[in-house]
């Protein structure tokens, strides 16, 4: 994948979730980043923290995963970064209002950690050779 350990930033407010997320990332040697809400991750994005793909739960307190996601989408330095949102919300509508969002790709909880994982490989990859805007599905 990358010469330097991958990083990635989780946006999950349930703690069990976001230390689950964590381990299995870890343990896949990827360096993780957590913020429990949307204004924290905000403040993350505006101050440039790097990452290479973003793990992104639509109900967060304070602002909205969706919210959020429109804002990586109209940062400069996090177009290009794939975000898979990771959700209980399960609708049709809901789905492809995230992918319309920008998301590059959708998750629903619960989840089996093993596609979650090839999936987040799968992502990492097209960015790396599609660049911008590349879906991963």
């Amino acid at each position: 994948m990358h010469n330097t350990k991958t990083s990635i930033l989780v946006i999950e407010d349930d703690e069990f979730m976001a230390n689950l997320l964590q381990f299995l990332l870890e343990r896949q040697s990827m360096k993780v980043t957590r913020v429990a809400d949307g204004r924290s991750a905000l403040t993350l994005i505006n101050q440039g923290h790097p990452c290479d793909a973003v793990l992104l739960d639509l109900m967060l307190p304070q602002i909205s995963g969706m919210q959020v996601l429109k804002h990586l989408q109209q940062h400069p330095d996090w177009t290009s970064k794939p975000v898979l949102v990771l959700s209980a919300i399960d609708s049709g509508a809901d789905i492809a209002r995230a992918f319309q969002a920008g998301a590059a790709d959708y998750i629903t909880k619960p989840f089996n950690p093993e596609e979650l994982l090839a999936r987040l490989v799968r992502c990492l990859a097209k960015q790396q050779g599609d660049g911008p805007g590349a879906r991963c599905s």
